[in-house]
C-alpha cells in the first residue's frame, strides 16, 4: 500500500515517463487498476484489476483496530495516513460493487504567497473574532486556503490556534502560536458535538471548527465568535448568496429570523472559492474567489432576511472599498495577469458572463 502512496508524489501521464506532475488522488475499486488524477483527469496504472480481496487487504493495511471496528459498524470511515512528510486524507466505503477505496494526498503547507490567494485573506486570518465562511464544492481547496491562512497566522503572532478536524489533513509546525489540533475519534474526541463544546473553553484566539454539517455545528462555531474568537467554518455550496441557503436550510421557518440575526451579529467574511486550470507556466491551479465583508447596512439586510439585497450591495464601490470581491472581478484579474484562459473565466461567470466580456473591454455592464 504504502508503494502505491509514494507513486503518487511521482506519477506521470504513462507507466514509462519520467513524473512531471504529482497526483492529487488515488482511487482503488473492485474490477480497475489503481487510478491515479492527475491534472484533474483519471489515469489508469497499466495493471492487472483489483479483486475485492485485493481492496479489503488493502483496506485493513490503511486502518488500525478502532478504525476497522468502526468501518465495520458504519460500512464506512474517513482517517488520515502519513508515509514520511507526505500527508493522506482516506475514505474507505463498502459499495454496491464493493468496497472502494479514495485517497486525497496534501503537500505540506506552504508560504501563503506560494497559494495565489487574495490579501483579503491575510486581513480575515489577522482578525481577532467573528465568524469566516469558507464555502465552495468539494475539491475548491477550501481546507488548503484555510492551512494557508492558519499558518501565517502560526508564523506571524503570539496567538492559540485550534482545530477540530475530521481527520486531520494538514499538521501544523508550531512557530510563534499554540497550536493544538483535535481529532474526532481516535484523539479521544468521541465525537464532533462534544469537540465543538469545548472548543470556548479552550481560550483559542483562532479555531477552526471544520464543516457546518447540522445546526448544532453552526450555532457551536458562532457561539465561540460571539465570545469574542475568531471562527473559520466551512460549508458546500456555490456562492456566497447559497451559503445563506444552506445555513437556513437547517432551520425551521420559525427559527431562521433568530439565526440570521446572530448571523449578522457575528460574521466576518464569507468567501466562495473554486479550483480553476491555470494557463501560467508552473502552476497547476488558481483560485477564483468570491468574498463578502457585511457592514452595518449589509447586517441590517441579513437581520431582515433581505441577503439577496445584502449580496447585491457587493457590486457597489463602497463595498469594494471595504474590500468584497465578486467573482466577476476575480475572474477579469485572472485573466489580466494571464492566469486562466478567456473562455474558461467565461463558462465559470455563468450568468453574468456578459458582464466578465464588457470588463474585459474595458466597459461595465449593468
Amino acid at each position: 500500500m504504502e508503494m502505491l502512496l509514494r507513486e503518487m508524489a511521482t506519477a506521470a501521464d504513462s507507466p514509462t515517463s519520467k513524473g512531471r506532475r504529482k497526483a492529487t488522488d488515488l482511487h482503488l475499486n473492485v474490477g480497475r487498476p489503481p487510478d491515479y488524477r492527475i491534472e484533474r483527469v483519471i489515469r489508469s496504472v497499466v495493471c492487472k484489476p483489483l479483486t475485492q480481496q485485493d481492496i479489503v487487504f488493502l483496506s485493513h493495511a490503511l486502518m488500525n483496530e478502532r478504525q476497522r471496528a468502526r468501518f465495520e459498524k458504519n460500512r464506512c470511515a474517513d482517517l488520515s495516513y502519513q508515509v514520511g512528510l507526505e500527508r493522506f486524507r482516506i475514505n474507505i466505503v463498502e459499495s454496491f460493487h464493493g468496497r472502494s477505496i479514495s485517497i486525497r494526498r496534501f503537500e505540506p503547507i506552504q508560504d501563503f504567497s506560494k497559494y495565489n490567494l487574495p490579501e483579503q485573506y491575510l486581513r480575515i486570518a489577522e482578525g481577532h473574532r467573528g465568524f469566516v465562511i469558507m464555502s465552495g464544492s468539494t475539491g475548491s481547496g477550501k481546507t488548503t486556503s484555510i492551512a494557508a491562512m492558519l499558518d501565517h497566522v502560526n508564523r506571524s503572532f503570539h496567538r492559540k490556534i485550534v482545530t477540530i478536524e475530521d481527520p486531520i489533513e494538514y499538521v501544523y509546525t508550531p512557530r510563534k502560536s499554540i497550536i493544538v489540533q483535535l481529532e474526532i475519534g481516535d484523539d479521544g474526541i468521541p465525537s464532533e458535538d462534544i469537540a465543538l463544546r469545548n472548543l470556548v473553553r479552550m481560550d483559542p484566539d483562532v479555531g477552526l471548527a471544520g464543516e457546518m454539517r447540522d445546526r448544532h455545528s453552526l450555532e457551536a462555531a458562532v457561539k465561540t465568535a460571539q465570545a469574542g474568537h475568531l471562527i473559520f467554518g466551512t460549508l458546500h455550496c456555490e456562492g456566497v448568496a447559497q451559503a445563506f441557503d444552506r445555513i437556513l436550510a437547517y432551520y425551521e421557518t420559525t427559527e431562521q429570523q433568530r439565526i440570521l440575526g446572530t448571523l449578522a451579529d457575528n460574521l466576518a467574511a464569507i468567501i466562495n472559492q473554486r479550483l480553476l486550470p491555470s494557463i501560467k507556466p508552473g502552476v497547476d491551479v488558481v483560485p477564483a474567489y468570491e468574498i463578502f465583508f457585511p457592514n452595518s447596512l449589509t447586517r441590517r439586510y441579513i437581520r431582515e432576511m433581505r441577503y439577496a439585497d445584502a449580496v447585491a450591495e457587493m457590486e457597489k464601490q463602497t463595498m469594494k472599498e471595504l474590500g468584497c470581491v465578486t467573482y466577476v472581478d476575480s475572474l477579469h484579474r485572472l485573466i489580466i495577469d494571464e492566469f486562466v484562459d478567456y473562455q474558461i473565466a467565461l463558462q465559470h461567470a455563468g450568468e453574468h458572463a456578459e458582464k466578465l466580456k464588457g470588463r474585459v473591454k474595458g466597459f461595465e455592464v449593468r
